[in-house]
């Protein structure tokens, strides 16, 4: 050693009084510090705990009335029909793709059908029941 350095004059010291610098402290250093982390990661007491909570998936209806729903999850694809609205009202309809996509669109003053393909999302609009066959 050059004697430079913080432990250099120690260093230095030690081999002009020919004693050899002592290893051990060093090794035992090397083994149990990172075990300290490591025993932290496998011995800690934080334990996960379930978020999750198990709702059973909604069954399709086969009557809608207006709202926003997803064929094959909220509703049963097919053909869905209405009666149309009462005198002098108005219903409607949109489809759009699973990628969002308008396919098509309505507006009813009387009985009508749309085919609602799975995946698809359909808007009711209006004071019709819709109903599938």
């Amino acid at each position: 050693m050059d004697g430079t350095g913080p432990y250099g004059r120690y260093y230095a010291e030690r081999a002009a009084a020919g004693r050899r610098t002592v290893l051990w402290p060093w090794v035992l250093l090397a083994l149990v510090v990172p075990a300290v982390p490591a025993a932290a990661f496998v011995h800690g007491d934080d334990r996960a705990e379930a978020t999750a909570v198990h709702r059973p998936a909604p069954v399709p209806v086969r009557v809608a009335v207006e709202g926003v729903y997803r064929a094959g999850l909220d509703l049963v694809p097919g053909t869905w029909s209405t009666d149309g609205p009462g005198p002098g009202r108005e219903c409607g309809y949109t489809r759009s793709g699973a990628d969002g996509t308008e396919v098509s669109r309505g507006v009813l003053h009387g009985p009508a059908a749309a085919r609602i393909l799975d995946g698809e999302s359909v808007v009711f609009t209006g004071a019709c029941t819709w109903s599938v066959a």
